[in-house]
């Protein structure tokens, strides 16, 4: 019987019921030794992943809330336009034309929903601003840069023509939004913007309208004037040749008219003297009696068309120029921060992180054992 070699007797002894704490110093790690490690020391792994989602707690609580309240604009519909119309009205019986319909009432209203003078002018006016401006600017510039901050990207509006062409509706529409550090704050802020738009939109409107009703009065008022002082040179002229023909008259000893007495003359073209002296007298009296222009049908409409003007007399439009398909509503949904996000990605961080500690710890220890 072949006696046990000694290694032999190696190769068949038992192997070990457990894996060491660490693995021989000379031996290198592989996939499975990392895991064996990693899975011994899962608790300092899980205390790394504890504390990195207790921080991502924390900062998500530091870090300022985004909240977006949004609207939605079509074209306002007649009825929501009583004011303006009657206005409109009032004009188009006088003749004076204007272009104003709901879509150029909207395309008005989001030229200066635009604007960014418009929006800096609205903000440094709300009492939001002026709570930021307390807690964080202590001079002209932070004011500054505190005023681009809050309008960049926090206020907006988009256009259904920006749509693609899957996306388009039938109908035009704007959808406006405005972001604030509360949901409250996000809705009164659209809500105050938008009204703020719309009186500044019936200002303009407003003031358009007056200008257009001056430039109307003006150019009647001047045309008024010049054939009035065309009609005081014809009524002078004529008072002036009546009396001439008066005097040629009397001269001539023609009394009545000359067809009275069946004989006919030959007038002067300059100075008609067929009437007699008798008849030219009256006509004299008659025309001096007369103010100028009292006979021009023309002038008499053009006057009564001129005082029409003067006497026409409108008010600022309270309309709104559009008609809301989403009014300003308090959101539902923070935008930011994602607070499961950030907690996500901090405890994936504190696993690699709890890893990497381990697994350097296992290799100075190893070191250390050489």
């Amino acid at each position: 019987m072949a006696s046990t070699t000694p290694d032999n007797a190696a190769n068949h002894s038992p192997l070990p019921s457990a894996l060491p704490l660490f693995p021989e110093p000379n031996d290198p790690l592989d996939l499975l030794d990392i895991f064996a490690i990693i899975l011994r020391r899962k608790l300092t792994v899980l205390a790394f992943i504890f504390v990195a989602a207790l921080i991502a707690v924390a900062v998500s609580f530091i870090m300022p809330q985004r909240w977006t309240s949004t609207a939605m604009l079509v074209p306002a519909e007649p009825a929501q336009l009583k004011n303006i119309n009657n206005i409109l009205t009032e004009l188009s019986v006088l003749g004076i034309k204007t272009d104003i319909t709901p879509d150029s009432l909207l395309s008005e209203f989001m030229r200066n929903f635009d604007s960014r003078s418009l929006r800096e002018k609205y903000l440094v006016n709300t009492n939001y601003f002026k709570k930021l401006a307390s807690e964080k600017t202590d001079d002209a510039d932070s004011r500054h840069r505190l005023i681009n901050d809050i309008l960049h990207g926090n206020i907006d509006s988009h256009s259904s023509v920006q749509d693609k062409e899957a996306d388009k509706k039938e109908y035009r529409y704007y959808d406006l939004k405005y972001t604030a550090e509360t949901a409250v704050d996000a809705r009164d802020l659209l809500e105050g913007y938008i009204n703020y738009i719309t009186g500044e939109v019936n200002d303009e409107l407003y003031q358009r309208l007056e200008y257009q009703i001056d430039e109307a009065r003006m150019k009647e008022k001047a045309l008024y004037d010049l054939e009035m002082m065309q009609e005081e040179i014809k009524h002078s002229s004529k008072i002036d040749r009546l009396q001439y023909a008066l005097d040629i008259a009397r001269s001539a000893g023609i009394k009545r008219p000359s067809w009275s007495n069946g004989t006919t003359i030959q007038d002067d073209p300059d100075f008609s003297v067929t009437l007699g002296a008798d008849g030219l007298a009256r006509k004299l009296d008659i025309e001096k009696s007369l103010p100028a222009g009292a006979l021009n049908d023309k002038l008499q409409s053009r006057r009564l068309y001129l005082e029409k003007l003067d006497a026409l007399n409108i008010s600022p439009p309270e309309d709104v120029p559009f008609k809301y398909m989403r009014a300003p509503f308090e959101p539902l949904i923070r935008d930011a921060p994602k607070r499961t996000l950030i907690v996500l990605l901090f405890s994936l961080a504190g696993l690699v992180a709890g890893c990497g500690y381990v697994l350097v710890n296992s290799v100075v220890a190893r070191r250390m054992m050489k």
